[in-house]
């Protein structure tokens, strides 16, 4: 064979094997080659600021490039949601996801710009935690009872990081649970509202215990009852919800980490095992632990399982809580 046949010849094998080559393989091959913006559709401070960055800092450390948070807050969470979405699928965009985001806005919102079942690629869930019911330290009350018998004399209002978020729907289901007509005043993340809290501008909140912890143990906010089905220890002597007497309230949060639809598999199993593996650390899940929250490492499909059976349910709360679709 002469040197130019054989040169032609290792052109060809050389075609032969590329195309054999699983496509996932060669994309995942090298990643990641620069800094991976991870977007945060919640203002800084927030419970879903600090689960990412307690992640995502670990995370950058044995992926070998920086993470760059990007806070998009705005209409409960589904804009920065949104722009993850829209993102090209090549694992240099990746974002957060919750409850409020993927099961509870495609009923509070007549036109998401986004589906949470088509729009994603799971990647992993991370933390679970218990939401808060708390009270300006300026308000006469100790007990939710005491709060629901204030609200049947006088117009009280309640805070939360916005419109559909599973912090307004906790409200609301205080005021169908209770027979009661709090007013919801959303926030563009929940670090805006805690100045008019703490003021007792706006005399109620529903929080993440994970970003209320500080001004409940600060005495900044006074804590009425937790959502979760049993007390947290972080705060062993604030009643759930149930105890306080709403019987069969709980309503749990979750949040996860997703990226655009169809990136690459190699690449979403790499950041989930780095994810899960961070969550393994003990100085994260004493973190965690310390803020109210569960580490909650999932396979991607767990967690698009999540969202396929909570969208549903999560309409049958918003149609209970009377809430209308903007």
């Amino acid at each position: 064979m002469s040197p130019a046949a054989q040169a032609l010849h290792l052109v060809l094998a050389a075609a032969l094997l590329a195309a054999a080559m699983p496509v996932g393989h060669a994309q995942g091959d090298g990643y990641p080659q620069r800094p991976v913006r991870f977007i945060v559709p919640f203002a800084a401070g927030g419970v879903s600021d600090i689960v990412a960055r307690t992640v995502g800092l670990r995370i950058q450390e044995t992926l070998g490039q920086p993470m760059v948070f990007d806070n998009r807050g705005g209409a409960g969470g589904t804009i920065g949601a949104d722009m993850v979405a829209r993102a090209p699928a090549d694992g240099y965009t990746i974002g957060i996801g919750n409850l409020s985001t993927h099961t509870i806005a495609p009923s509070v919102y007549r036109r998401l710009p986004y589906d949470p079942l088509k729009h994603f690629s799971p990647i992993s869930m991370v933390a679970t935690a218990p939401n808060v019911m708390a009270a300006s330290a300026t308000l006469p009350v100790k007990t939710v009872k005491e709060v629901i018998a204030l609200a049947k004399t006088r117009p009280l209002s309640f805070a939360s990081s916005g419109v559909g978020t599973v912090f307004h729907l906790a409200g609301e289901m205080v005021n169908v649970m209770a027979g009661v007509d709090m007013v919801h005043v959303p926030y563009k993340g929940v670090a805006a509202a805690y100045p008019e809290v703490i003021s007792g501008s706006v005399p109620l909140i529903f929080d993440s215990l994970i970003s209320a912890s500080g001004h409940i143990r600060a005495g900044r906010i006074r804590s009425l009852a937790q959502t979760g089905s049993v007390r947290s220890p972080v705060l062993p002597d604030v009643p759930t919800m149930i105890e306080a007497g709403l019987p069969g309230f709980e309503l749990n949060f979750w949040i996860g980490i997703f990226a655009p639809a169809n990136t690459p598999a190699p690449i979403v199993n790499r950041l989930n095992g780095e994810i899960v593996k961070a969550l393994r650390l003990p100085e994260v899940r004493e973190q965690f632990a310390a803020q109210g929250a569960d580490v909650a490492g999932t396979s991607p499909r767990e967690l698009l399982e999540l969202i396929r059976t909570g969208i549903p349910r999560m309409a049958k709360l918003v149609k209970a809580a009377k809430i209308e679709p903007e």
